[in-house]
């Protein structure tokens, strides 16, 4: 997932949020407490059996559960640069947003790869052996310098060293976001999960494709082997009451070859971004946002939540409490108790809470 424009307010976490910078719920908002009962599916044809072979995953109540795999790519010095300059963050307080290397961006990627590799392994070694027939040749280095290796030398830094650092600086001052992306640079939007007013959209060519209610989608686990006999994993949301010939791949971020049980907790935290009765996800990149999502701001004063709790830590840190994150979860459930939502809200009230409600 690549960088987009978002919320830039820079405001002191440590003290009382911008009342101005905070989100509103609109009524079509995900709320798993209160939402109509959802229309039966319809038949399925070919193409809908075709998309649905996966495994499913259900609606359910979530929990604090979180996969560690794509969340420990950011590290808090990272998340430290991104607050310092102007950079936005993919995943904020009103959207996620998924995107992909347009064409000739992955040439500039790979471009860029090529100049790092030259400059960090390839042109000191030529530098060497410059050197080294410098001083080694006939005469000593004057005559050695005289003798050619002077247009070596020279030709090496103007066409290869230079060319590969300008290449460098230009791609780690445009990854800071202090520079101006060229349109035909930009990544291409995939998709846009909005907690705000509960919409999913899928992308083609930048423009929004389709945009329908979260609820009206189906979460499933597409898989397809690989030459070598593994499998990959791709999650996936199908809108339950249209026959689209593509689903939105929301699971990039995590990569295709995890246990399948990751990609549940993935799902455990889609849910609870996208349910306006729950907190955001406790993770790093969304801790900027919880100072501007009301029902985060309500969760985080009643239990005294340290507002840099993931930005406080050094990257060792970090990367030892994701390590803690991920043993002690080896035991616990990833999603909470299923949600009908055909029947709506009453269906995940536990025995205990329809007991207190007779009395």
């Amino acid at each position: 997932m690549a960088f987009v424009n978002a919320s830039t307010n820079r405001q002191n976490d440590s003290q009382a949020p911008d009342r101005r910078s905070v989100s509103e719920y609109q009524d079509t908002a995900y709320n798993s407490q209160n939402f109509p009962p959802q229309k039966p599916r319809r038949e399925k044809g070919f193409l809908r059996r075709m998309m649905t072979s996966g495994k499913p995953f259900s609606f359910s109540q979530t929990t604090d559960s979180i996969t560690i795999y794509g969340l420990d790519d950011l590290a808090p010095s990272e998340m430290a640069e991104g607050e310092r300059g102007s950079k936005p963050m993919y995943w904020t307080e009103t959207q996620l947003i998924g995107e992909s290397l347009s064409g000739w961006s992955q040439v500039y990627v790979l471009i860029a790869g090529i100049a790092n590799v030259c400059l960090m392994g390839l042109l000191p070694l030529f530098y060497v052996i410059c050197l080294i027939g410098l001083f080694l040749g006939k005469g000593g280095g004057v005559f050695g310098w005289n003798d050619g290796w002077s247009d070596i030398f020279i030709g090496l830094t103007l066409y290869g060293t230079l060319p590969c650092l300008i290449i460098h600086l230009h791609s780690r001052v445009l990854n800071a976001g202090y520079i101006f992306v060229a349109p035909f640079l930009r990544a291409k939007r995939v998709f846009e999960l909005n907690r705000t007013n509960g919409m999913v959209t899928l992308f083609k060519k930048n423009k929004p494709f389709f945009t329908h209610p979260f609820i009206e989608f189906d979460c499933v686990l597409m898989s397809s082997p690989t030459q070598q006999g593994f499998l990959n994993y791709s999650l996936t949301l199908i809108h339950r009451y249209r026959d689209y010939s593509v689903g939105v791949p929301i699971s990039g971020s995590m990569g295709a070859n995890h246990k399948v049980i990751e990609y549940l907790r993935f799902w455990n935290m889609v849910q609870r971004y996208m349910d306006i009765s729950q907190p955001l996800p406790d993770i790093l990149v969304l801790e900027p946002a919880r100072q501007r999502d009301p029902t985060t701001i309500a969760y985080d004063k009643e239990h005294n939540r340290n507002p840099r709790y993931w930005r406080g830590m050094t990257d060792d840190e970090f990367k030892q409490k994701m390590d803690e994150i991920e043993k002690a979860q080896k035991n616990t459930p990833a999603t909470g108790k299923p949600i009908d939502i055909f029947k709506g809200p009453d269906s995940t009230i536990s025995k205990k809470h329809k007991s207190n409600k007779k009395k």
